[in-house]
């Protein structure tokens, strides 16, 4: 804070531009020296100012700065405040009374507030005013933002409604930045969402902006007709989700509105799940080899094997294990996360087939039903499961057969997976029902107690039937299990 006021210079200005006498000086000094009280007290700039000669005019006596920044880079002491430019002392001087807030412009053309109090010396007479002075520049931003949005929003009030009759859907935009432009494609609102997701484009404040020259676009039909559906841009790391929708007033295109989401965190969760999709499916390609490779040990331990029982059960191990290998196979060559049933239980019948009927035999393989496609955690499981029950029907269900038939059948019911294994025509003996062996006990372990089913196996008319059901277990199943356990605890 400092006072601009030389006493020599004072007095001078006061004999030369002025008509007071040296008593009514005296008391002017005395209010100079309050200036700086009452400059820190306001947070303004503090002027005494007195009467020219003219009557009319006045002259700048002295000032005072207020601690914080002030309206004036260098002192105005000795200039000459016209009545047309400050027309609040003016008023002050004719009037003999207080003048708030008046408006006007510092002599540095800076937009301010004035307010005027006249100076009485002893005998009542106005000898001169002291000057509040505010910089309000701030204010006149605001209003004129104020009045911008007020024009705006008569403009969208007829505009929108426009909209209402041409079936525009609202509600595919809630919750998106939105943007309005004008004919020249220069951004006339914004609301919150836009302003902040814009920060890319617009550092500052996106009003006035051209953002159809943003986006590179040379004349707003070419944006229109670009960007009528959903277009991405990227900005350095960012991706914006834009779309346009036309505003049309009296049958003219007026501007357009502009929806802007912004999908950088959902491009970077599908780049990450991309990531891990190919990870796994490189585990179940390298899952895959090693099952072949353990298939090919028990092949050539097989062949040095002189029991026709024991090798027998490495075939029936190989079997097994080329279930599992068709699994990771089929995951190890696709992006999701589920497989089809019909497919999965084709390949295994056909591969059964080829490895256990005689030259002789015609045994065909029938799969039908609805495409029902199990998640990866079921596949293995099932896999094994269709395995047993189908090498039960070619070792003992049509053993003898020589042109017989494997027909299995699949559908999805209330969220149950139903299986019927059956076969032609029986002529061999029934131990595969009687005498239960370790393909039917692992069979019943996998159905009944680690996927929580059924199953049965009957004769009906010479055929052996199989009937397995399980729950079809889904993510959605999972997360629910999860949740509820964990709101247990």
């Amino acid at each position: 804070m400092k006072v601009e006021c030389d006493w020599l210079k004072f007095r001078n200005l006061c004999q030369q531009y002025t008509d007071l006498d040296l008593g009514e000086v005296a008391d002017l000094e005395n209010m100079v020296r309050q200036l700086p009280i009452i400059a820190e007290l306001t947070g303004t700039d503090i002027f005494i100012d007195a009467l020219l000669k003219n009557g009319v005019d006045s002259i700048v006596l002295a000032w005072a700065s207020p601690p914080g920044p002030s309206l004036y880079k260098q002192s105005v002491v000795g200039e000459i405040a016209y009545a047309t430019k400050e027309p609040a002392v003016f008023q002050a001087f004719s009037r003999a009374g207080i003048v708030r807030n008046v408006r006007g412009l510092s002599q540095e053309g800076v937009p301010i507030n004035q307010t005027v109090v006249p100076l009485r010396s002893s005998n009542r007479k106005v000898i001169g005013v002291i000057i509040m002075e505010k910089d309000i520049s701030a204010e006149i931003r605001h209003e004129e933002q104020v009045e911008f949005l007020n024009q705006t929003a008569e403009r969208l009030s007829s505009t929108l409604m426009s909209l209402t009759f041409t079936g525009f859907a609202w509600e595919e935009w809630v919750g998106n930045g939105i943007f309005v432009l004008n004919q020249k494609g220069e951004i006339i609102y914004a609301n919150k969402n836009a302003a902040r997701i814009s920060k890319a484009y617009f550092p500052d404040s996106p009003l006035g902006a051209n953002l159809m020259k943003a986006l590179s676009f040379g004349a707003m039909q070419e944006m229109l007709d670009r960007l009528a559906s959903p277009m991405e841009y990227k900005v350095d790391n960012s991706y914006f989700l834009f779309r346009v929708h036309p505003l049309v007033n009296y049958m003219e295109l007026s501007g357009c509105v502009v929806s802007i989401q912004d999908v950088t965190e959902l491009r970077q969760k599908e780049r990450q799940l991309d990531v891990q999709s190919a990870i796994i499916r490189e585990i179940h390609h390298r899952v895959k080899n090693n099952l072949q490779n353990v298939i090919s040990l028990l092949n050539l331990q097989k062949r040095r094997m002189g029991s026709e029982v024991v090798k027998q059960e490495f075939e029936a191990c190989v079997a097994r294990i080329l279930s599992i290998a068709r699994v990771h196979d089929v995951f190890a060559h696709q992006s999701w996360d589920s497989l089809s049933l019909l497919d999965l239980a084709g390949y295994i019948a056909e591969n059964l087939v080829g490895n256990y009927t005689l030259p002789e035999q015609n045994i065909r393989i029938s799969v039908q039903g609805q495409e029902v496609r199990i998640p990866d955690s079921q596949a293995v499981s099932v896999a094994l499961v269709l395995n047993e029950l189908v090498t039960n029907s070619l070792k003992h269900g049509i053993k003898e057969v020589v042109d017989g038939e494997i027909s299995i059948f699949i559908e999805e019911s209330d969220g149950m997976v139903h299986m019927v294994i059956a076969d032609t025509e029986n002529k061999g003996d029934d131990l595969c029902i009687t005498n239960e062996g370790l393909g039917l006990y692992l069979v019943k372990l996998l159905v009944c107690e680690q996927m929580g089913g059924t199953f049965q196996i009957e004769r009906r008319t010479g055929s052996t039937i199989a009937q397995v059901a399980f729950p079809l277990y889904r993510k959605e199943d999972a997360y629910d299990s999860i949740v509820n356990t964990d709101r247990g605890r």
